[in-house]
Formats: C-alpha cells, structure tokens, sequence
C-alpha cells in the first residue's frame, strides 16, 4: 500500500507545484501591499490585508482539495490511464485504502500550510506574536473538541467514499450510458438521501441526535452534546466502512475498465 501512496504523491506533484507556485505569489502581493503602506496606517490597514489573503487562500485551497477528492478515483475510472493502476497485483481494497489515506494526508498537508502561512503574516504584519498557551477549558469542553475534530476527519473520509461509491456505481450498471455525469449525481443524490434516513432512524432509536442539541455552559447540555457527538461518531464510522467495503468489493469485481 506503501507503493499505491507514494504513487498517488508522484502523479501529483504538478498540482503541488503549481498550487505552491500560486501560494508564494499570493504571498509576495500580500507583502507588496503592505509594506507600500504607509507606516503609520500599517497597523490597521495590515489586519484587511491578511483578512483578505488568508480567506483568498483557505477558499483556493478548500477548492483544489475538493476538486481533487474527486479526481482522485473519477480519472482512474473514466481514464485510460486507470487501466495500468487495475492491472497490478493490488486488490480494490488496497487500492482504495491508498486513495483515502493519501487524501488525509493532502487534507493535513494542507492544514499546516494554511496554519504556517497565519503564522507568518500575523507576526510579519505586526499583529503578533501569536500567543500558543491553551485556555482554560472544562474536561468535558475539551473531550467535546477532540471529538468534533474526530468527527471532521471521518465524515470527509465518509464524503469521499460516497463520492467514489457513485463512481464505482456507474461503472458496474451504466457503463455505456450517456450523461454519465448526470447519472454519477444522480446515484451520489440517492446514496445520501438512504444515508439521512438510516441517521434519521438512528436518532429515533436512541431518542436523540447532534442537530437537536444547543450548546451552553451548563453541565448538563455538554454532557448531553457530547453523547450526542458520540452518537455521530458511531454512525459516520459504521456509515464510513459499509461504504469502503461497497466501493472495494465493485472495485474489485464489478468494473468494467
């Protein structure tokens, strides 16, 4: 699996370059403008400029990432090039065990780019330094972010996989079909709607869901959202592995390349 990752950084390392490329221009306008301030409005015209470069750059970024979500199974798919990634000895599984890992980490890469180039500029544009001390939080306030956190990770993962399922879908039923977008969206639409209404009867069965809880300072309502946040966890991963084997198994047995 090792060598399937790796592949997918080789294949991509155009994207990085370019998106890196496009990155350090950004930078260098951002800096231009500032430093062709004057000093005395400096400080206060400094916190537009990097306002308006730092959402310019999660916005670029946000959008290459999901653009490239997509890709990442759609070209081996539709692609003659896909082909040559079927033909090795690595099963559906191992293959889309690769593409989902490589996604985190691209998703990670991401993150700390983002988060370095807030760094630089908060203290470059004189808003710094940036001060790391954590505050003080309740234990359950804290186990409640470690949990949305987790819960971010899974449900991209789960996104993904619902996305490479319509893929995979489309190849196993409408292989020679026309609008073969459309019918890719149409199966996409249709997996999310069986997905809301098993989340849906979840929350039935166990009297609750995260929708229906606000969030204060009480001890009660954290503990109540924080069971809650439990309860998403439980069916995003369960929703997440039906998905894998799903997509793995027509990976492995139902495409027509």
């Amino acid at each position: 699996m090792l060598k399937l990752i790796k592949f997918e950084f080789m294949r991509k390392k155009m994207v990085f370059l370019i998106a890196g490329a496009l990155t350090v221009l950004g930078q260098l306008f951002a800096m231009f403008q500032y430093y062709k301030l004057d000093e005395t409005v400096r400080n206060y015209a400094g916190e537009e400029i990097f306002t308006i470069f730092m959402s310019f750059t999660i916005f670029g970024f946000g959008l290459l990432y999901f653009i490239d979500l997509i890709l990442l199974i759609k070209d081996d798919l539709f692609k003659q090039e896909g082909y040559m990634l079927f033909m090795t000895p690595h099963n559906g599984y191992k293959i889309l065990g690769s593409k989902l890992i490589f996604a985190l980490l691209e998703g990670f890469i991401i993150a700390v780019v983002y988060l370095a180039l807030a760094y630089l500029n908060v203290n470059m544009m004189g808003m710094g330094p940036i001060d790391f001390r954590m505050p003080e939080f309740d234990v359950a306030w804290i186990e409640l972010i470690v949990k949305g956190l987790f819960l971010g990770v899974i449900m991209l993962i789960e996104f993904a996989l619902t996305v490479y399922l319509s893929f995979a879908l489309f190849k196993s039923l409408f292989t020679n079909a026309r609008f073969k977008g459309l019918i890719t969206f149409g199966i996409f639409i249709v997996i999310n709607m069986v997905k809301g209404q098993i989340v849906e009867l979840i929350g039935k069965v166990f009297g609750r869901s995260f929708e229906s809880i606000h969030l204060n300072a009480s001890g009660a309502m954290l503990e109540a959202a924080n069971s809650a946040m439990t309860l998403g966890i439980g069916a995003t991963l369960v929703s997440a592995i039906i998905l894998f084997f799903a997509t793995g198994y027509l990976l492995e047995n139902r495409i027509n390349l």
